[in-house]
This record gives structure tokens, C-alpha cells and sequence, in this order.
């Protein structure tokens, strides 16, 4: 009797034992599918994204405007400078080109996490955009979120377009005329003669002269300056100005002279101005090249082509100095595909040249996300929520992965 009640009672404790084990609770476990466009989404999932690098490119000109001055045709007569500039002119010049980078969300780099169980894959972390920053990492509130906008460039106007002040004297001059005034006498008629003098306008050649007198007359009172004998000329005795005085003296009186000197050979503005550009690598090849803009000493920068315009071109070239190419992630096979867990970028440093007719206007070696392949950390490293997975925002790579 007493073996028959015991064969039921191990038989109990087995079963019991086997109860326990089957509701164990599961490990969390996420799993990761790339999205693809059509893609539905069943229950709750949750999707984030790597970036993609892009090259904003900012490129400094200079625009010289030159104009010829109202006396260009008298230069060489009472200056003796030749070839002065008769017409106006616009060159344009390229001073430095700048090129930095930003992520941005990659629209083929989409993953969904599909969350099974007690998950822990619920803990991401994101950017703004929806790049994925970690996983299980503290939480780093984002205060605020600036914006950085573009304003558009106007054309900046010539500050002077005239030339107003021509000479020290008024531009008319009297000019003596004889008229004759008819006097009636008791026998006779006679003319009397009479003088007066009428205001005409003086010729650009008077102009001229007088504003090379005036020219002439501020380059000697600075050579008297310097050398003192301005003051020798004077009959009641003066100080000589010293230290700042006579460099304010001497400032101003250059000032003049250009102002003077410009009447002859014209005048020059230099206005600058930036141009932004930007340019996504599509990361497929080992090399690619595209254009960014066209560039003319004449018409200055352009989106076409216009003129003489000559294109300004960006060449980027892989160095594989991470010698990421044989890295490839096994996909398994189809009857028994590869599990595949959170997706991360391995960044390719890319020499970024850009040119213009054969001529290197930047040269850099940067980091380009999409130019190198994409991994997958294994689905087990989720499987604790004490494990945290730090990446590098900017570029969808893999900054740290410990236990919290």
C-alpha cells in the first residue's frame, strides 16, 4: 500500500518541477527588418534610422567692380600714367573654399524593431530626425532644437557711382563779350561799345587741368611737411605737429590724393560674397565625381552654365584605411535565415577634392558614412537590459557598448 501511494507522489513532484520550468518567463528579444517601401506595420513596432553624411560646401568670391574716372582721356597728359582704365569692368575671383558636413536621415537605412517578450528594445534612444543614438543609454534631454536658415545673397550696390567732387573751383568761368549799344545824337547815329562778362561752362579739358593743379598742389604740401619746410614758408612761427597729429595730418592728406588720383585712373569697389552648396555622396563606388556650380571670371557663379562659365567640380575617392570591404554580414540561408540584430554603420574615410579647371580649390579627408557598409550587432546583446549600446549620432557608428 505504501508503495503504491509513493509512485504518484514522485510522479507529482516531477510534473510539478516540469510546471515551474515551462513558465519561466522569456527573455526579451527584438528583432530587426530593414523597411521597404510598402511596408506594413502589425502591433506596436518601432522604427529608427542611420544617417547619411552630407557636404555643405561654401565657396567665398570676391567681386571687383572698376570704373574709369571723368578725366581717364587726360592721365597721361598731366599725371603721365598710361594705360589708365577707359571702360568699366567686373571680375570675379574665387578667395577660399569651405567644405563641412551634417547627418541627415538615410531614407534607405530604415529598421523596424519588433519587439517579443519582456523586450528591452523599447529603450532607443533618437534624434530629432529619428537617427538612432542608443540603445538602453541614460535619457539626455534635448532643451532645444535650433535651426540654422540660409538668407538669400542680394547684389550689394557700388558705393561710389559718381564722381561729384571733379575740382576746388566753381565749373563756371567769366568770359569778357563786347556788345554795342546804338546812341542816337541830333545829327547822327553811333556804337558805343560795351563790355560785359558771361558765365560758360568750362570744358572737361579746364576740369582737368584744374583738378591736376589741386593733385599736384597736395603732393607738394606734403613733401614741405615732411620735411619742415611748410612751416618755414609761414610768418608767424607754428608748432610741428608730433605722434598722432602729424599721422592724421598725413592719413588725411593720402585720403585726398587717392580721391584726386581717381578722377585719372578710375576707381575700384571689392563687394564679397558667399555661395552655399550641397552635395550627398551616394557611397557606391570607390570613386565619384559630380558638379556643383559653374564659375566665370566675368559672370561670377551660376547654377548653369552661361558664357565662359567653367564648372567647379567635387571628386571623392575612398582611401580604405579602415579596410572595411571584406566585412561582410552573413545572411545565412533561406531555409535558415541569419537572425540579425541592431543595424550600425562602419564609417569610410573619404579624400574630398574639389577643383576647377584642374586646379585643387579644397582638399580633405573626411568621414562619410554611406561610403562604408552596414553591420548588425548580434540579437543577444539585447537579451539584457543592463547592456547599452552607445552610437555616434553623425555617422550610424558604434561609440560604446557596456554594461550599466
Amino acid at each position: 500500500m505504501m508503495k503504491y501511494l509513493k509512485i504518484p507522489l514522485l510522479c507529482l513532484i516531477v510534473l510539478s518541477a516540469a510546471g515551474c520550468a515551462f513558465q519561466t518567463p522569456m527573455t526579451g528579444k527584438v528583432t530587426v527588418t530593414k523597411a521597404q517601401p510598402g511596408t506594413e506595420i502589425e502591433n506596436f513596432s518601432l522604427y529608427y534610422s542611420l544617417p547619411r553624411t552630407v557636404l555643405d560646401i561654401s565657396m567665398i568670391v570676391d567681386k571687383t567692380v572698376t570704373r574709369p574716372g571723368p578725366f581717364a582721356a587726360y592721365a597721361e597728359r598731366f599725371l603721365g600714367v598710361p594705360g589708365v582704365v577707359n571702360a568699366e569692368t567686373v571680375e570675379y575671383s574665387i578667395v577660399e573654399v569651405k567644405t563641412s558636413s551634417h547627418p541627415e536621415k538615410d531614407p534607405e537605412q530604415i529598421f523596424l524593431l519588433n519587439p517579443q517578450g519582456n523586450s528591452y528594445g523599447s529603450k532607443v534612444s533618437l534624434t530629432a530626425e529619428g537617427i538612432i543614438r542608443g540603445i538602453n543609454i541614460p535619457i539626455n534631454t534635448d532643451l532645444t532644437i535650433s535651426q540654422v536658415s540660409a538668407a538669400d545673397l542680394r547684389e550689394l550696390q557700388f558705393d561710389n557711382p559718381e564722381y561729384p567732387d571733379l575740382t576746388l573751383r566753381k565749373n563756371f568761368e567769366p568770359i569778357p563779350d563786347t556788345i554795342f549799344r546804338i546812341v542816337r545824337t541830333d545829327t547822327s547815329f553811333y556804337r558805343l561799345p560795351l563790355i560785359r562778362k558771361v558765365e560758360s561752362q568750362k570744358t572737361l579739358l579746364e576740369q582737368a587741368e584744374e583738378a591736376a593743379d589741386v593733385l599736384m598742389k597736395i603732393r607738394t604740401t606734403r613733401f614741405n611737411l615732411l620735411n619742415g619746410e611748410l612751416f618755414d614758408q609761414l610768418d608767424s612761427p607754428v608748432v610741428f605737429p608730433e605722434g598722432t597729429a602729424i599721422e592724421v595730418i598725413m592719413r588725411e592728406l593720402n585720403l585726398l590724393e587717392q580721391d584726386y588720383q581717381s578722377l585719372f585712373t578710375g576707381r575700384s569697389q571689392t563687394t564679397r560674397a558667399t555661395y552655399h552648396f550641397s552635395y550627398t555622396p551616394v557611397g557606391t563606388d570607390l570613386t565619384e565625381e559630380a558638379t556643383i556650380c559653374y564659375f566665370s571670371s566675368i559672370y561670377g557663379v551660376s547654377e548653369e552654365r552661361t558664357g565662359n562659365g567653367e564648372p567647379v567640380t567635387i571628386h571623392l575617392s575612398r582611401s580604405l584605411l579602415n579596410q572595411s570591404e571584406p566585412i561582410r554580414f552573413n545572411e545565412g540561408t533561406e531555409k535558415d535565415p541569419k537572425e540579425k540584430g541592431l543595424a550600425y554603420r562602419i564609417p569610410e574615410v573619404v579624400k574630398v577634392e574639389i577643383n576647377r579647371l584642374g586646379k585643387s580649390l579644397f582638399v580633405r579627408e573626411m568621414l562619410i558614412a554611406q561610403c562604408g557598409p552596414v553591420g548588425f550587432i548580434p540579437p543577444e546583446v539585447l537579451a539584457d537590459d543592463q547592456t547599452a549600446v552607445e552610437y555616434y549620432p553623425a555617422f550610424g557608428s558604434i561609440k560604446n557598448i557596456f554594461r550599466r
